[in-house]
């Protein structure tokens, strides 16, 4: 079956409330455990780095079919899944890399996930409150608002755990825009259009700071929904045009929101170690509590998070998307002494 195919056979949103974490795991038997093992050998005697993996490193009878079945359930299941069982206690953490790198390596294409090209990101709390460094979102310790990310699949591989909180709250696009049309199907227009999104200093030499086009939040191309939301983005591109929603778009903005967090909409889900929850990112919006961390160094809170393009790419409205990238890629180019800037929603709400 043909991805678009694939894609078709699942048009409908879901409901937190029909999920269970135990109804999303799929989990790594010992024939794919031994392959992996297989596979690292030869790996590491080959000296490759994570990066260095292709497809056809990471390819094993006992486990090419089974990946592909887990790709299947990703594209026309919910959305959601969490693969379960990754060895991340029986090898250093380069190794764990490799082996997390290599299972994407069936799913899609990796993508940058910022100016810096990090194709890898280490998802920990790097903030200093002593030093004013606030972290990016991701490598803080603070919540993250109910977002997608700029990529088709999205990955986030629990290495550690944190001492408290830093739960995953998932909810459907699909179900969202369900919701909206039964509801207030007035606002359809409006998420349709879109706004204008803020690059966050990460833009191509000559690209403006502010995309001088709409990002639809909601768009449909070939019969595809898709999604692609971030206040942060939205708002701060906004604010940097010197702009101010108008009533009805913040109305809007608002319903989607209470949409997605409804109760029996959300789903919350807490992983860990060993266990990776992957999200068809342009149909699943996703979010995170707040957490505590541990003291100790070597103890806290590590997660990997890997960006996919799909191969083929997902049928969507490229205008989605905020950077204008090479090749018409996904996800943040690779911009040589560019730095990330902190930019944001929660700086100027």
């Amino acid at each position: 079956m043909d991805d678009l195919a694939m894609r078709k056979l699942h048009k409908r949103g879901w409901s937190g409330r029909d999920l269970t974490k135990e109804k999303i795991t799929t989990r790594f038997g010992a024939a794919q455990l031994d392959a992996i093992d297989a596979l690292m050998d030869g790996i590491r005697a080959r000296g490759l780095k994570f990066s260095d993996i292709t497809r056809a490193d990471f390819s094993h009878p006992a486990l090419d079919g089974f990946l592909a079945g887990v790709l299947h359930a990703l594209k026309t299941g919910p959305g959601v899944l969490v693969l379960a069982g990754f060895p991340v206690n029986d090898y250093p953490l380069p190794e764990i890399e490799s082996i997390y790198w290599g299972v994407g390596t069936h799913w899609g294409d990796a993508v940058s996930q910022s100016a810096r090209g990090d194709l890898l990101g280490h998802v920990t709390d790097r903030s200093d409150p002593e030093k004013g460094i606030p972290g990016r979102g991701y490598q803080s310790r603070r919540e993250l608002v109910i977002h997608s990310d700029s990529a088709e699949l999205v990955g986030l591989l629990c290495v550690r755990g944190a001492k408290s909180g830093g739960s995953n709250v998932f909810s459907s696009s699909l179900r969202v825009y369900e919701i909206l049309q039964a509801e207030h199907p007035e606002y359809l227009p409006i998420l349709e259009k879109g706004f204008p999104y803020h690059r966050r200093a990460e833009q191509a030499e000559g690209e403006p700071p502010v995309t001088p086009y709409d990002c639809p939040i909601f768009s449909h191309t070939d019969g595809i929904t898709s999604c692609r939301y971030s206040t942060e983005g939205f708002i701060a591109g906004l604010h940097e045009l010197g702009r101010k929603m108008t009533p009805l778009e913040r109305a809007a903005v608002d319903a989607f929101e209470e949409a997605a967090l409804r109760d029996g909409e959300r789903f919350d889900l807490q992983t860990g170690p060993g266990e990776a929850v992957y999200c068809n990112n342009f149909e699943t919006l996703h979010a995170r509590t707040a957490f505590e961390d541990w003291p100790e160094p070597e103890r806290r809170r590590l997660l990997l998070r890997l960006w996919l393009q799909g191969n083929p790419k997902r049928k969507m409205n490229m205008d989605m998307l905020a950077f204008r990238n090479r090749d018409g890629r996904m996800g943040i180019d690779y911009q040589p002494g560019r730095e990330p800037g902190r930019v944001g929603y929660e700086v100027i709400r």
